[in-house]
């Protein structure tokens, strides 16, 4: 049925309806008229005359209303197809004035706009997009709800009761005139891209979209300079959250996973000493100069670092302070996740080149290559990437250079030596349990003034409850998050921290004691 018919029965059924409703309307009018004038005689008869004037505002008001009808809304069968006709031409009159919109539109733009179109996947998307979000109108009435399902907090046993997740409110645009150093800028948001992000569930309502950025003018000059203070802004930002990315659930492209605040490095405890060289080799290497005489020497710019140790250690920890410490965005590698050594590397080509690029538990990827065969007669399944894959995009020829790649694995001894040499790995940090030099840090830095904590004692008694702590806690025995989680139970007390370390230290002792014991193996080359 074409907009026009349906246009007509429409209008035709609310004609008929009108014109029901106006001879009901009609009737009741002269019924209370009549009523009116009869209830006036009645009283005058009987001598009511006091009633008269409640009466007589009625009977005039009835009497107007039915002029106003009946002389407002007279109208001959002409004067209706005239109306009919006319309803029925308003479709094909917007589809034309909605084209005739449409094509002057297309050539203002071709002639009097300079444009530049952003993809959606781009991480140039997103500093546009946080910028016009920052500079929106305080008054803004458009909004998308997004329910927050990801962050599941701390007490991961309470998100998975039924409880209400909460709601995120992002600005919902689809244009926007915007107006920064002296200029006029249309930003156009693809709603075909828009309505795929909204279907994505990690979307955080920030980029994902195609962006269209114009200006009126020869040049796209302005746009550019515009990107770049939108770039500009969002580097800014870099200094007080990290982005995460990580794969999105088609294998396809990289999307923002998480936007996290900085952590500092004072948060990860190891050794100071081993940590100061960390952070000074990876400055030098971030460092202008160094490309440089990289690249005239023909050398491949790039940086491989490995932390190993027990589980719980912090090395997933350290990578994360060391993104927000150095204003680098995060990508995280799950290597299992990954299905062939292709999609590793189209995964790697599309990774930006000033980044922090995350390979947790890169032990997964290894495989004794004398006894594959052996695992394969055993039933035993294979990894998806291989050995070989996964060193051709950290160094092959065609790799990328000028990333800060980190592997993470809780046994060093199961690495392939292919993988740890020199070039791949340049630097390995240790990252074992905590000390009492750490426990007591880990100590004044919960207790701390500087976060909040509110208590009658000085630093003075701190550091005292902080030594007593630390004197009860074993060196190399209890790891670092084990003792965070501890915080997390007193962090109302310093005293009654110091005063129950001593029975939890106990139980952790006799937990990990518990877990040791002895795997005895036959000897194959017996008969």
């Amino acid at each position: 049925m074409s907009d026009g018919k349906r246009m007509f029965d429409w209008f035709a059924l609310h004609v008929v309806r009108f014109y029901c409703l106006r001879r009901l309307t009609m009737m009741w009018l002269d019924n209370m008229i009549s009523y009116t004038r009869r209830d006036m005689a009645h009283h005058i008869h009987a001598g009511g005359v006091a009633s008269r004037p409640l009466l007589e505002p009625c009977f005039q008001g009835f009497v107007l209303i039915r002029e106003v009808l009946s002389r407002c809304l007279e109208l001959d069968i002409t004067q209706i197809g005239s109306i009919v006709a006319i309803a029925g031409v308003l479709p094909t009159a917007w589809r034309f004035l909605r084209r005739t919109w449409d094509e002057a539109y297309a050539w203002i733009r071709h002639c009097f706009l300079a444009s530049v179109t952003i993809p959606g996947g781009d991480p140039l998307n997103r500093s546009v997009v946080e910028w016009i979000l920052a500079n929106r109108p305080r008054n803004y009435r458009s909004f998308t709800g997004l329910t927050e399902v990801g962050n599941v907090g701390i007490d991961r046993a309470a998100a998975l009761k039924k409880t209400q997740h909460p709601v995120r409110y992002c600005p919902h645009w689809d244009t926007r005139w915007l107006w920064c150093n002296g200029n006029a800028f249309l930003v156009v948001r693809s709603s075909d891209s828009h309505n795929v992000s909204l279907s994505n569930p990690n979307y955080d309502g920030i980029g994902g979209e195609e962006l269209t950025i114009s200006c009126f003018g020869w040049s796209a000059e302005p746009v550019k300079q515009f990107i770049k203070a939108c770039r500009d802004y969002a580097e800014t930002q870099t200094q007080f959250f990290v982005i995460i990315y990580s794969r999105d659930r088609y294998g396809l492209a990289w999307q923002p996973k998480a936007r996290k605040p900085i952590r500092l490095l004072d948060t990860v405890h190891f050794d100071n000493k081993i940590k100061q060289e960390l952070l000074a080799d990876i400055r030098n290497y971030l460092d202008p100069r160094t490309q440089k005489r990289y690249q005239t020497r023909s050398m491949p710019y790039r940086r491989g670092y490995l932390f190993y140790g027990p589980p719980g250690t912090g090395k997933s920890s350290l990578s994360l302070a060391i993104a927000g410490e150095f204003g680098l965005d995060l990508y995280e590698v799950k290597i299992p996740s990954v299905a062939t050594d292709a999609d590793l590397e189209q995964m790697f080509q599309d990774i930006p080149p000033k980044c922090v690029v995350l390979l947790e538990d890169i032990d997964a990827v290894w495989m004794d290559r004398s006894n594959s065969q052996k695992n394969v007669h055993d039933g035993q399944p294979l990894p998806n990437c291989t050995l070989s894959g996964l060193l051709n995009v950290l160094d092959g020829v065609g790799s990328q250079e000028g990333r800060i790649v980190i592997m993470t694995t809780n046994r060093l001894e199961a690495l392939d030596s292919a993988l740890v040499r020199p070039g791949r790995i340049d630097m390995k940090v240790y990252l074992g349990n905590i000390s009492q030099k750490s426990s007591k840090e880990m100590f004044l830095r919960m207790f701390s003034p500087d976060l909040g904590f509110k208590s009658c004692l000085d630093m003075n008694e701190i550091d005292n409850l902080a030594t007593e702590f630390a004197n009860q806690i074993p060196d190399d025995k209890i790891t670092p998050s084990s003792l965070q989680g501890f915080f997390q139970q007193h962090l109302d007390s310093p005293y009654e921290a110091a005063s129950l370390i001593g029975g939890w230290v106990k139980e952790e002792l006799a937990k990990n004691s518990d877990k040791e014991f002895e795997v005895i193996t036959g000897n194959e080359n017996e008969s």
